[in-house]
């Protein structure tokens, strides 16, 4: 449990939308791939381990993820996504919470919820891109 700085790089914020956050209005277990999230995880198809956390306090989880295109087969369009198992970090976010998603320096991939209830939520907003 820590609320000291994170050394992940190269690292990006993510606002979840409520499609991302909320099992109600969308099963996708999925974020959707922004251009940041381009930047650090690239356009070729991936498979990670990543690790879940919420930022000051204990819960984890380390679960398979999966970067992919979803309109692979378009012959003009991208559609990149982050597909992640159901996990009791993502279980808790809203809409409105940040993700910081990044790598340590031992490329182990990293998510960090960030509440918007959390008292550094708002500190955290701003131009994020990519480190």
């Amino acid at each position: 449990m820590t609320n000291k700085a994170m050394g992940l790089s190269p690292a990006c914020l993510k606002t979840l939308a409520k499609v991302e956050a909320n099992p109600n209005k969308s099963n996708q277990h999925e974020l959707h791939g922004i251009r940041e999230l381009k930047a650090i995880l690239g356009m070729n198809e991936a498979h990670h381990r990543g690790i879940f956390s919420i930022r000051g306090e204990p819960t984890t989880a380390t679960v398979d993820l999966t970067w992919y295109d979803a309109r692979l087969e378009h012959p003009t369009r991208t559609e990149h996504r982050l597909y992640f198992e159901t996990n009791p970090v993502m279980s808790r976010a809203q809409a409105g919470d940040n993700l910081l998603i990044g790598f340590d320096g031992q490329r182990q991939l990293h998510c960090v919820l960030i509440p918007k209830s959390a008292p550094d939520h708002a500190a955290n907003n701003g131009s994020w891109e990519p480190a």
